[in-house]
């Protein structure tokens, strides 16, 4: 059985006439004719999935995931300001080379930034949490 013929066995269909008759229909769907369907996981994949949930609901979760979140964020600024998308050479001491330069540019532009008190990025506001405020 392909990865596909899988996903699409684990698909869920409601009756037509089913949903057609439900006074909360726009709840479950924006279609006008089509009844709701919704795809579900294997089984071992849905309790592993339960299983890391509850594990970053913990207290210790939550600080893993704060370093997570640092790495990410400097992952990030390397692609953003550096390119580091891509390597510039070929050859594997090459492109080690470019890393390493790479991130030596980043702690530079990080104790720049810190002389010069230029205070630390605020995560991103959503349009719609702006329209709430």
């Amino acid at each position: 059985m392909t990865f596909r013929e899988h996903y699409l066995d684990s698909t869920t269909h409601f009756r037509t006439q089913d949903c057609a008759a439900c006074a909360t229909r726009n709840l479950c769907t924006r279609s006008p004719r089509q009844a709701r369907f919704f795809k579900l996981l294997p089984r071992d994949q849905h309790e592993a999935l339960q299983k890391a949930r509850a594990i970053h609901a913990t207290e210790a979760g939550q600080q893993r995931y704060a370093q997570r979140a640092g790495i990410e964020g400097t992952i990030s600024q390397s692609i953003r300001a550096f390119g580091a998308r891509r390597a510039r050479y070929r050859g594997l001491p090459k492109t080690h080379l470019q890393q390493v330069i790479t991130a030596v540019a980043i702690n530079v532009r990080r104790i720049v930034a810190w002389f010069d008190n230029v205070p630390k990025a605020t995560t991103r506001t959503s349009h719609f949490a702006a329209l709430a405020a």
